[in-house]
Formats: C-alpha cells, structure tokens, sequence
C-alpha cells in the first residue's frame, strides 16, 4: 500500500511538472524530438538502446519493437539501467513524455553521455 502511495505522489509531481528539457553538456547530449525524426535516428542507428521506462503494464499493452522495459517508477530503475554501456545512445520514450525526461536526467547523473526523448511520447508514436 505504501508504494501505491509513493507512486501516487511521483506521479502527481510528473504531472505537475509537465514535459521539460535536460539540459546538455560537453559530456552529455540531450535531444527531444518529433516522431519522424526520432524513427529516421532509430533507422539510421545500428549501436543503441531502446528503452519503454513506462510500467509494465503499459509495456505490456504495447510497446515499440525491440523495446526493453526499466520503468522509472519502480524503485529499482537505477538498478535497471546500470550495466547498460554508458557511451551508447540511448533512445527513451514515455507515454506522454513526462517521465522520460526525468529518467534522462537521472541517466545523466549515472553518466550516460547521449540520450533521445520522444517528443510526445508513445501516444504520439501510435498515432
């Protein structure tokens, strides 16, 4: 019950929140894109990952091809994320991109160094 409400909370702040950028260093690229843009990236890109930080029951509604789930409301998404190869790009996507932002910037502080955002997220993938 307890994490029901914590997740709860997370997502009330998400939605406050609303879609915002992270911000891109001389070590870390951040990019929020559109749709096409973001399938021409994933077609012309052999060496990446492709990350649904949704939950898993999202996920399991649907989800992209080749996609794997680290949702980042679960409370083991640093976890998740660890052993992934810190200089790959890193493709993410949410459902309405609010989570996904948070996740890159979480990304960042682990020292990932190049992360795409669906702009719009899955819900806009579909259309």
């Amino acid at each position: 019950m307890k994490k029901l409400k914590i997740a709860g909370l997370i997502l009330i702040t998400i939605g406050l929140s609303g879609c915002f950028n992270v911000k891109s260093t001389d070590k870390f690229t951040y990019q929020k894109i559109s749709t096409e843009q973001y399938k021409l990236m994933l077609s012309n890109s052999t060496d990446y990952y492709l990350v649904d930080v949704r939950t898993k029951a999202e996920y399991r509604k649907s989800h992209m091809n080749g996609a794997v789930n680290f949702s980042f409301l679960a409370f083991h998404f640093k976890k998740d994320v660890k052993n992934l190869e810190r200089n790959k790009t890193v493709f993410l996507y949410c459902q309405t991109c609010h989570r996904s932002p948070l996740a890159a910037r979480k990304m960042k502080k682990m020292g990932f160094t190049k992360v795409v955002d669906l702009k719009g997220g899955y819900q806009k993938w579909k259309l």
